[in-house]
């Protein structure tokens, strides 16, 4: 499914999340954060999981300096072809390549404002990648950089039916619109557990935000945190 052209096109054409146009414009909640966070006049961005690009090239187009990848190659095709009409050919090339999340070693240890992580840390297949991940978000965060979290909850049940938890894993559960789809999923509390033990604590209330499906429903915890000097 994630190397399907088609796919990253729909992907692509979503609108650039809300949060993350908020926490740029320093609106509503965000207007504190912002402030405190002065990133400066160009942001340095890294999107992990950048899917079609939605928030890359948005960020692009708003004056910042954004790296992305993702694991897909179609997902990256699509990025860097949108990506094309903001910083030309050469410059897309250059900002989006393939990667996973729990490798980060080609980004420079405290090189970014913000690291968005929109639905792609949950992607970790054991606990150990999860962890890993975890460790290069707040490796490559400066002090008093920020790390957008978007990540489905253990209680998500899209087809109706509860997920199971893989035998031997604390947080890693089976059954999210497949019987062999493995995605680390901790509750909110776990997630700002976690997330706390590699020095990124809440710059905001972490939410719970529950849709309803066609035979089911997911949950999103929707997180912000901050690394700590």
């Amino acid at each position: 499914m994630w190397d399907n052209a088609d796919v990253a096109k729909r992907f692509a054409e979503r609108p650039p999340d809300h949060r993350l146009v908020a926490l740029l414009t320093g609106d509503g909640e965000y207007a504190q954060v912002r402030q405190e966070w002065a990133p400066g006049p160009r942001p340095k961005v890294l999107d992990v999981g950048c899917a079609g690009g939605r928030n890359t090239v948005w960020l692009a187009t708003n004056d910042a300096d954004v790296l992305a990848f993702d694991a897909s190659s179609a997902m990256v095709a699509e990025t860097k072809a949108r990506l094309t009409e903001v910083v030309g050919q050469a410059g897309a090339e250059q900002r989006v390549r393939n990667g996973y999340l729990d490798d980060l070693s080609e980004y420079p240890t405290g090189g970014f404002d913000l690291v968005v992580a929109l639905g792609a840390l949950q992607n970790a297949q054991t606990d150990a990648e999860w962890q890993r991940a975890l460790s290069e978000t707040a490796r490559v965060l400066r002090p008093g950089g920020l790390v957008l979290v978007a990540n489905f909850a253990p209680d998500s049940a899209p087809a109706g039916t509860p997920l199971t938890r893989v035998p031997g894993s604390e947080d890693v559960w089976a059954g999210f619109e497949s019987p062999s789809r493995y995605m680390t999923l901790p509750s909110a509390d776990r997630l700002d557990a976690q997330f706390g033990q590699h020095g990124l604590l809440p710059a905001l209330p972490t939410q719970r935000v529950r849709v309803e499906t066609a035979r089911g429903h997911r949950v999103t915890i929707n997180a912000l945190y901050r690394k700590e000097p």
